[in-house]
């Protein structure tokens, strides 16, 4: 029985699922589908195999919410993310043959968490480029495309502190990305 006291929200969330509601079994989905694929994700690298365990997550927290294996509404997210986390470490495991030793032909789905020299180079020379790019823009375009997309300031913020419509906003962001990308283009070579 779901405890309606707590985290009102949550509570109901659990309560229309527990009831059937297709709508809710959607929202559940919408909800964690993102963050249950980076989790499996993490631990293989095979999309299929994540997008598999993702159908499979949701499938089981489904049966167990509908069952009322979920008392504690609050701690839904981490109930549907450690489903995620078990499925994929058991799907790891069960690549080990009996000696205990991950197969050669699956040794590829294990993933490493920690980027190589190589990616981290290239992020590195990918930032390089876009400060780079970022400071040939013109200054007006330069300043609202770093407050906007670097440090997230709120365009109704922006507006008012740079006195621009809405409208002006819209446009200046609209031509300096046109502009940034074919800056980018044609200093990294990339599409």
């Amino acid at each position: 029985m779901v405890d309606l006291s707590i985290k009102p929200n949550l509570a109901e969330f659990v309560r229309r699922i527990i009831d059937g509601d297709p709508s809710a079994e959607e929202e559940l989905v919408d909800r964690y589908k993102t963050g249950i694929a980076i989790i499996i994700r993490r631990i293989v690298t095979n999309d299929s195999v994540t997008e598999d365990l993702s159908q499979d997550t949701f499938l089981i927290a489904l049966e167990k919410i509908r069952s009322g294996g979920v008392r504690q509404p609050e701690r839904l997210s981490g109930f549907v993310c450690g489903v995620a986390r078990n499925l994929a470490r058991e799907h790891m495991r069960g690549m080990t043959n009996a000696k205990g030793q991950t197969e050669i032909l699956h040794a590829a789905d294990v993933r490493d968490p920690q980027p190589d020299q190589f990616e981290r180079l290239l992020r590195e020379e990918k930032a390089r480029i876009v400060r780079q790019t970022i400071g040939e823009l013109k200054p007006r375009d330069r300043d609202v495309i770093t407050r906007f997309f670097l440090d997230e300031q709120d365009k109704s913020v922006i507006c008012a502190e740079l006195e621009l419509t809405s409208q002006q906003f819209n446009s200046i962001i609209s031509r300096a990305l046109k502009r940034y990308r074919q800056l980018y283009i044609r200093r990294s070579g990339n599409k």
